[in-house]
């Protein structure tokens, strides 16, 4: 039985613009996600995070274009595969994945049946269940409502009680309190570690906060303009932080001490080239930087 649920070797992204050169966006990773933990991927926007989870659920837009040398999900190999690997994911912004003319109850029952043989009652009977999975209250009531007569917090909990439904092997969360104030970010999170928890499931969270990272992840993974720079465990990339970009994230991390001033991330200045040419070095069983030979990380 395999220990990891997900292994992908030298991912590459590349988007094709009309009457120019592809453009490289993810630029041959390795990543690794062990069953049963939730794993952090870290950096700015821009870096690469979503791109590469939408590589992975094969929706990236049209123009977008995927390579890899392997790719196994639960040990099994996906290369030639057309149908999508069994994970679910939750965006950031459930708006843009919620069509505003169609009540909560029609998406709910919709992924049920288009994962289960079963009839709308039944769907239905399995919507409401899991609508109280996620805590929310009155869900015969929210069934028959539309996402706008929602708030932001209940709507994030539907997307969830989607992917729910559609019994996934890894889930996927790209940056999903970005758009809550602090209190609801807290109950989403706290609901995706207890789920996570209670259906054994393998956990992706894409975010830009270590903090987020530190309370809720077993390791983690820091992009950067489209490679991964570091991973390890949280104990081992939070306190030996060995590349440069890494430790220029947590300088940036705010302490909340009064009259702190922003930092700035401008003498962080390896250049594109030189991560192109960098390769992983292991530091430990579970500790990895991207470095140039002979290159010290002290």
């Amino acid at each position: 039985m395999t220990e990891n649920i997900l292994e992908i070797k030298h991912l590459a992204v590349s988007v094709n613009k009309k009457n120019k050169d592809a453009i490289r966006i993810i630029k041959g990773i390795d990543l690794t996600i062990p069953k049963g933990e939730i794993v952090g991927i870290v950096g700015e926007s821009g870096s690469g995070k979503s791109m590469t989870m939408k590589s992975l659920m094969k929706i990236l837009p049209e123009n977008g274009h995927t390579t890899y040398d392997s790719f196994y999900f639960d040990g099994v190999n996906q290369e030639g595969k057309k149908e999508r690997i069994p994970a679910a994911m939750i965006f950031q912004d459930p708006m843009t994945s919620l069509n505003p003319l169609r009540t909560i109850g029609y998406h709910l029952i919709e992924v049920v049946q288009r994962k289960q043989k079963v009839n709308k009652k039944e769907a239905e009977k399995l919507a409401l269940k899991e609508l109280e999975k996620v805590g929310i209250n009155l869900p015969e009531k929210r069934m028959n409502q539309y996402p706008h007569e929602l708030s932001g917090g209940m709507r994030q909990r539907v997307m969830i009680a989607m992917a729910l439904l559609a019994k996934p092997k890894l889930l996927i969360a790209d940056e999903p309190t970005t758009a809550l104030d602090v209190t609801i970010q807290a109950q989403i999170l706290e609901l995706i570690r207890n789920l996570q928890k209670e259906e054994d499931l393998s956990v992706i969270l894409v975010t830009h906060d270590f903090g987020i990272v530190a309370g809720m992840c077993q390791s983690i993974r820091v992009m950067y303009d489209g490679k991964i720079v570091e991973e390890g465990q949280i104990d081992e990339v939070f306190y030996e932080p060995a590349h440069p970009y890494t430790k220029e994230l947590l300088k940036a991390i705010p302490t909340g001490d009064k009259g702190q001033t922003l930092y700035s991330l401008s003498s962080y200045k390896e250049t594109t080239e030189e991560r192109e040419q960098a390769e992983m070095y292991v530091l430990s069983n579970t500790h990895r930087v991207l470095g140039n030979g002979g290159e010290s990380h002290e």
